[in-house]
Order: structure tokens, then sequence, then C-alpha cells
């Protein structure tokens, strides 16, 4: 038996097995491996239970669930390098899969989420014409996956403190230690991605893009990443999860994580540039966490947010009014009403004279949900609760009312209006 590599993506919608590199003892031009010479066999397993997981098409609430098993279509076959990088003749070979449900690395709810243990067995058997024995891989020797670079994971220490996940800009890992102080960018998960694997916190969705160098260069030279994971849910009040209080019992611990984060780098970290976003149940959480502690943060960024209506007060406006701020939504969330959550806090934040204030607001998704579920016949408006795609991407570029929004004279997109915001007062980082 012969060994393969996994190679995995994190798309708009989570981690995706997207080739696997195949380990031959010889070397291989690209004349002598084709597609239809591979036959691609995946069973997709419980970690803890070794059973094979039972799954549904995304949006087929009301289907019943089918074993995740079966073959997997391969697109492209070519010789590579060790990474799967392309080269005329080498001793691996690369298979290029698509992002169908066999190839997903996570599996879950809207309350929590797993990786799941992806077994593959591969069987070569040579074209008409070739000396080639046949060859089986079914023992898997890594994943590689190059947009985690400079990510690590810490779980938590125990009850009351959060695991979390980070990023390290390239520019302190090339240089070890960097006399500029750098910002730090803190992002608060969704209701699927709680559990304590921080990892899912950031790969759950495509997070890990904010380490990408288009958007690390918005920066200046990059930013800290932090994504601290809860175990349940930001929305967890103590009597319900996804209630309507708008209270956490994770507003204190989070508050521990972020500030011993900082302290650990004290030397590297700017503390006038701290900036929080989050989505749904995370996006909520913002909104939490700059009530409550107003002096900390420079900037906010809530996307589709829960923070509801019935909670905006006086006083939750009066804290919020010199902050920074830029909330994204789309007019077709189902999951979130805006008309509930973001839309009255914003226009309360402009009346109140607010001047730094924005609000994205999509029609809706259509656009990524089609692309990526485009053999679902389903509407992809069920996907509108989904613009934490677009924050992503970087493709929040305009305000309330549609026209751009502006920074020193020219249009800019969300994350190069939030490499400009510093918090003018140097208070305590306890804030």
């Amino acid at each position: 038996m012969s060994v393969y590599k996994t190679f995995t993506t994190v798309t708009d919608f989570g981690p995706y097995i997207t080739k696997l590199i195949l380990k031959f003892n010889r070397k291989t031009s690209k004349q002598s491996v084709k597609p239809e010479d591979f036959r691609v066999q995946v069973r997709r397993r419980n970690p803890e239970t070794k059973a094979v997981i039972l799954t549904k098409e995304f949006f087929r609430w009301d289907d019943a669930p089918e074993p995740a098993e079966g073959e997997r279509q391969v697109y492209r076959a070519y010789p590579c390098d060790s990474m799967g990088n392309y080269c005329d003749a080498g001793d691996f070979v690369a298979l290029e899969m698509g992002t169908d449900n066999l190839g997903k690395k996570i599996e879950g709810t809207i309350d929590s989420s797993i990786f799941t243990d992806n077994e593959y067995r591969i069987s070569f058997t040579p074209g008409q014409g070739q000396q080639t024995p046949e060859l089986v891989f079914d023992q898997c020797a890594g994943d590689i996956c190059p947009q985690l670079e400079g990510w690590r994971s810490c779980e938590s220490l125990g009850e009351g403190r959060l695991g979390f996940g980070y990023y390290t800009p390239e520019v302190v890992r090339r240089e070890k230690t960097t006399k500029e102080k750098l910002p730090l960018l803190i992002w608060l998960h969704g209701a699927g991605e709680g559990g304590n694997v921080p990892e899912i916190a950031y790969t759950g969705n495509k997070v890990a893009n904010l380490s990408s160098a288009d958007i690390q260069k918005k920066f200046g030279n990059g930013a800290w990443i932090l994504v601290p994971q809860c175990p349940t849910v930001w929305m967890d009040d103590g009597k319900e999860q996804l209630g309507r209080s708008n209270q956490s019992i994770y507003t204190e611990p989070l508050k521990r994580c972020i500030d011993e984060f900082i302290r650990d780098r004290q030397d590297q970290i700017d503390s006038s540039r701290i900036w929080l976003g989050g989505c749904s149940n995370g996006g909520f959480m913002t909104v939490r966490m700059a009530v409550d502690y107003p002096h900390t943060f420079a900037a906010i960024f809530p996307v589709c947010e829960a923070f509801f209506t019935e909670n905006i007060t006086e006083d939750v406006i009066r804290k919020l009014k010199d902050m920074p701020c830029w909330f994204v939504h789309a007019k077709g969330d189902r999951l979130v009403n805006p008309q509930e959550t973001a839309i009255p806090l914003y226009q309360q934040l402009i009346s109140s004279g607010a001047d730094n204030v924005h609000m994205t607001y999509f029609d809706n998704m259509d656009e990524e949900a089609r692309k990526f579920y485009k053999n679902n016949e389903l509407l992809p408006h069920l996907f509108d609760h989904g613009v934490w795609v677009r924050v992503y991407n970087d493709k929040c570029t305009t305000d309330f009312d549609g026209q751009p929004v502006m920074a020193n004279g020219r249009p800019v997109t969300l994350f190069e209006w939030l490499g400009k915001q510093k918090r003018p007062d140097m208070g305590q980082i306890g804030g």
C-alpha cells in the first residue's frame, strides 16, 4: 500500500479537501496520468465514535441524512512536488477535486461542529499501453493547508478560561522581533463554531482569509489576529443559549482572554489599535463587549449581529456613540432580522450624532449561494444570513444609502477603513 497527503482549502463555506497528493515511487510525466485512471473512495468518520458521519445537503433540513461515504470525482491529474505544485515530471501526482459534500472536513449544526476523519482509498489503474502496475494509496501521511501558515491554537486551560486561535503577522515571524507595535484584530465566531477545538473557530468558515497578504497589507505591516472560542454560544446568558436578553456568561472570560493575550505580547501589540468584529451570535458579542468595555476597542464591525432592539437603551447609545463602527447585514436575512437588530441600532447612533458609523446593507447573498450550491434547486435566499462571506473577502464598500464609504477623500473597503482606526485615548487595557 502507498501513502497520500490531503490538501485543504479554507473556502467561503469552510474547509474542504480539494486535492490529494500521491507518493509514486518513480518519476511520472503529465502524459502518463489522467483523471480517469484514478478511483477515489472516501469515508467521513466521527473521530470519537469512529462511526461514518450521517450528513445531509445544506438547506435540505427535512431530508433524511445519508452516510458520508462514496466516490469523489477527479477533475485534474498531474505530476507535482511534495506540496502539490505542478511540474512537468515528478515523484508525486496531484488529484484535484471540487467542493462536494464528501470533501468537507467539518460537520455540524447551528449549535456546534466537529472535524471529521476523512479516510481515502485511491486506486490507480494505468491506461492502455502503459507498463505501470496498478497501485493503491490508503495511508494518510498528513495534511497541507498553506492558508493556515502563521496560525496556532491554544486550548482552554480550565473552567472560565477560553481556548483561542491566533495568527502571528508575517513580519514578526520573519524578523522574530520588530520595533513597530502592530494592531490586533479580534474575531468572534458564529453559533456553529463553539466548543473546545479552537481551530474550528477560524476554519469553520473563511476567517483564515484575514491573514491573507491582500488583507494584511491594508493594516500597514500586518496585524495580529485573535479568535477566541466559547464552549457553547456567545449569547448564552445562563438560562437560554439563543434568547433575546442580550446578556452573556462569557463577557468576563472573553475580556480576560483578550487582556492576557495583549499582555503576553505587550511589546508587540499596539493597544490603541484593538479592533473587534464577529458574525451573528459573535456579532451580538461584539456589540456587548463594546458596550461593557468602550475604552478597550478602537473600532468594531458587527456582522449580521443579534443585539435586539428592546435592549438598545440610552446607555447603550451613549457608550457606542463615539465608537467607530461598521455594521454589515442583508435585507433578506431570515435568521436574524435586521429590522430588529442592526438597523435600529445604526439609526439611533446616527440620530445621536455619531459621525463614524457605517452600515453596508446588501439585498441578498444570491451570488455566493448559487456559486457554491450550484446543484441545489432550493432558492439561495435561504443563505442571506451569510454576509460574513463578503466580509472575509473585503467586499463591503457602501454605506446604508448605497454610496461609497469615504476616508480621507477616497472610497474605502471595510478593512481599509478599519486599518485607519486608532483609539485617541491611551487608557488602561482594562478599559
